[in-house]
This record gives structure tokens, sequence and C-alpha cells, in this order.
């Protein structure tokens, strides 16, 4: 900024704007000493405004510590989050301004807008980022945990197909790469991204097995969504020959893709059109790709098969999720159950207790 000469005094004076505020400063004796004195002014500024920075500056800051640690399709969707939700909305507010009622307010504003299931993840990843400023020593607070995450239930409905309405879709396709996909879709409950990553080298035709260790997620293949994921399944018979015949119409290398070409896999938009173009010509009910997954888990659970042989074959963490995700389905009642223990134990005689 310029400094300016006062005729009437014979002094210096200076006029700069810090932090969107105007400041002005006189009665300086040379231009140097003005000059220093507004350099002074805005390292103090700098000096507040780091030990108080933005929600946006923090956000930031906390994505680039986010994005050496974590995976690429979880920092792309952290960051969807940040930039959609967070930064629209606080992103001005200074760090240590923000209040829990703020927090509550915005939680009130989402829930207007948005499942609470979505909700509950953006106050996550708003918590996330003060712990991370309380951590590098920006803040004491965290407003968002003092506010709490919201505590609605969202109600749980699980889409899914039998195997008739499965095999309806199937009549349709008549893209043998498609084909093949939703087969292995549907009958090893594998994730989209996780059947898009396999290689040929995953492929076991001896002892009749898929091997996952990986995922895909936006082209980009990466490590499997948690240590659990990493399984090999076992696979039907006739799902294994119709993955030989397509290994024979391809003629692939050992390490190529076996949903694309060569090294790459075909594209989700690819995926979800073909998808889309199916079951409209089947007339099936719309479910999404991602629900062929919870259409193998009934599949299993209306064969009788206990819950931990679910949860290896579609990778979860312990039973307690599969319980969590797919108890609704379990066919057994209260009733059913006094029903089988009501044979269990017949004494032989009536007992008179008077």
């Amino acid at each position: 900024m310029p400094i300016y000469k006062d005729k009437q005094r014979g002094t210096y004076y200076l006029i700069t704007r810090i932090n969107g505020k105007q400041v002005k400063r006189r009665g300086f004796k040379t231009k140097k000493e003005a000059k220093q004195t507004e350099a002074q002014l805005m390292l103090d500024a700098d000096n507040m405004s780091e030990e108080n920075p933005s929600f946006e500056h923090m956000a930031n800051e906390y994505l680039e510590w986010y994005k050496r640690r974590r995976k690429e399709s979880s920092y792309n969707k952290t960051k969807s989050i940040i930039d959609t939700h967070l930064i629209p909305r606080i992103g001005d507010k200074k760090i240590n301004d923000i209040k829990a009622r703020r927090i509550t307010k915005m939680q009130d504003d989402l829930i207007d807008e948005f499942a609470p299931g979505h909700v509950k993840k953006i106050h996550q990843v708003l918590s996330a980022v003060f712990n991370f400023a309380i951590k590098q020593e920006y803040t004491n607070d965290n407003p968002a945990r003092r506010a709490g995450n919201v505590d609605i239930e969202e109600e749980k409905h699980i889409n899914y197909w039998t195997l008739d309405e499965f095999k309806q879709f199937m009549a349709v396709v008549d893209d043998s790469l498609y084909y093949v996909l939703f087969m292995v879709l549907y009958y090893s409950g594998m994730r989209k991204g996780e059947a898009l990553a396999l290689t040929w080298h995953d492929v076991d035709f001896d002892t009749n097995t898929l091997n996952v260790d990986k995922t895909a997620y936006n082209r980009t293949v990466t490590t499997t969504k948690t240590a659990a994921s990493k399984r090999s399944i076992l696979m039907t018979q006739h799902v294994m020959n119709l993955l030989a015949e397509f290994k024979l119409e391809r003629k692939p290398k050992q390490g190529y893709v076996i949903f694309g070409e060569f090294y790459k896999h075909i594209s989700t938009t690819s995926l979800d059109r073909y998808y889309d173009y199916y079951v409209k010509q089947s007339g099936v009910k719309k479910i999404r790709i991602h629900d062929l997954r919870h259409s193998h888990a009934s599949y299993l659970i209306n064969k009788g098969t206990i819950a931990s042989l679910v949860a290896a074959r579609l990778g979860h963490k312990d039973v307690a999720t599969t319980l969590n995700t797919y108890s609704h389905l379990y066919p057994s009642t209260e009733k059913e159950v006094i029903s089988q223990m009501e044979n269990d134990f017949k004494p032989a005689k009536i007992y008179d207790f008077k």
C-alpha cells in the first residue's frame, strides 16, 4: 500500500486494509518508518489469522493431511462432503468462533434436505475437521461433538431380487461381458468395485474360487474397503463354466482384467447404462447394481445359510454387521422358535404340585 505525505504536519501516514477493515496510522517522521509499521501490522494480522483460521482454510488443511493417509476413494468422498455441504455453510467462519448452536442449526437445515444417514455422515466429517484442528493446536474445542450427531433412526429397507426376478432380468442380457458380470455379482455377493477389479489371475478353476483383494473406483484400483473384505469366494460350477467360456472367447493374458479391455475395466458409466437398459427391457422391478449384493445375501438366507457364512462371503468384518443389515430377512419368528422347542422335552408324567 502507498504511504502518504501529510503536508500540513510534515509527517507521513498510511492507509491499508487488514482482514477486510480499513486501518489508518499517522505521525510517522519518515516514509521508511511508515512502511515498517505497515509491514508489522500485516505480520500481526497474518499471525492472528493463523491462530484462528477460517473453517475453509482448516478443512483444506485437513484434506491435505487426509489425502496422504487414506485411500483415494475415501478422500474423494470426504472432499465432496466438505466442498458441497460444509464450506458453503460455514466456510467463512473462524474456527474458534463456531459454536455448538451453529452446528445444531446447520443440522436442522440438512435434515430438511437429506436422508438421516447422509446427514450423519456430513456431521462425522465436520467433527473430524475439528478433531484435526485440535491436534494441530488451532483450537481446544470441538463444537460438533458437543452438539452431537443427529439421533434420527433411518428406516432400513433392503431392495433385492428373488431368483425368479434375477432370471427374468438375465433373459434379456445379450452381451457376454455383462451376462458374465451380472452372474458373478449375483452368485458371489461382491461389491461392484470388487468385481471390476478382478483379473484372470484371481480366478482358480481348479478350486472354483475367486480371489478378492482389491477394488476399483473411478478407474483406479486400490485395496479393498476393509481388511475383512479380502477373501476367497467359492463359486458354483455353472458360473465357473461361464467364466471358462468367456475366457476362451476373449483369449486374455493372465494379468488382464476380466470385465474390460487389457488392464482397464469397463467404466461404471457404461455399466450403469447397460444395466438400466436391461432392467427396462426385462420389466423387472428397478433395483441398484449394489442391490445384487443384497440379492445374494437374501438368496443365501432363504437357503438356510448361517449368518457367519453369509458374513464371510460378503466380506463383513463380523457377523453383527450381517445380522444388523439382514436380520429382517431371516424367516424365524419367536412363535416359530417356541414351536420348535415345544417337543424338545416331554415329561413322562404330569405332576400334581398341590
